[in-house]
């Protein structure tokens, strides 16, 4: 009888235990303000085609993990904003852009408290400037005619950014 209850006792700690893991596991997560993750831009973006404050489409270029656990998708799509755009010009003059992050979307990714959406920034300023031509363009007689080349920021290259404000994951 003794044996029977100690063995009881034990499976019922035991089944406790386990329940207290598995619903640790499952708990909210907390995204703090800071963490890093690494975006890329779906396209490439050129000073030549895009204006300020037009919307560039982003998405996150790993899996965002606490713990151990994937808590946003690689490939969670996202927006950035055109912050300012200056085309190529005449003289050899280079095009340049400047790009600030604004947010991932959830589409399924991820459901955040409150239907909040992921906000970034980016550690390092995002932009790029087109080569001048101005010494060939001062050469040259037809000089008014050559343009420098443009701002590009190419699809696919990286770039490191970070949460800009806490935000909780629910996880399901």
């Amino acid at each position: 009888m003794r044996y029977t209850r100690y063995m009881f006792r034990m499976t019922m700690a035991a089944v406790a235990m386990l329940a207290a893991m598995t619903g640790a596991a499952w708990a909210d997560i907390e995204l703090p303000q800071g963490h890093e993750v690494e975006i890329v831009f779906s396209q490439d973006v050129s000073s030549k085609y895009v204006a300020p404050g037009d919307l560039v489409p982003i998405r996150l270029n790993a899996p965002i993990e606490i713990g151990g656990f994937t808590v946003v998708r690689e490939g969670t799509p996202g927006s950035a904003r055109v912050k300012s755009v200056e085309a190529a010009g005449r003289r050899g003059k280079p095009g340049s852009i400047v790009v600030e992050l604004l947010e991932l979307e959830s589409d399924g990714n991820y459901e955040a408290e409150g239907d909040k959406k992921i906000m970034l920034k980016a550690v390092d300023d995002i932009s790029a400037e087109g080569k001048s031509k101005k010494l060939l363009s001062w050469l040259l007689i037809f000089g008014l005619f050559i343009k420098g080349s443009q701002g590009e920021i190419p699809a696919d290259q990286p770039f490191k950014a970070e949460i800009a404000e806490d935000i909780v994951i629910l996880m399901d």
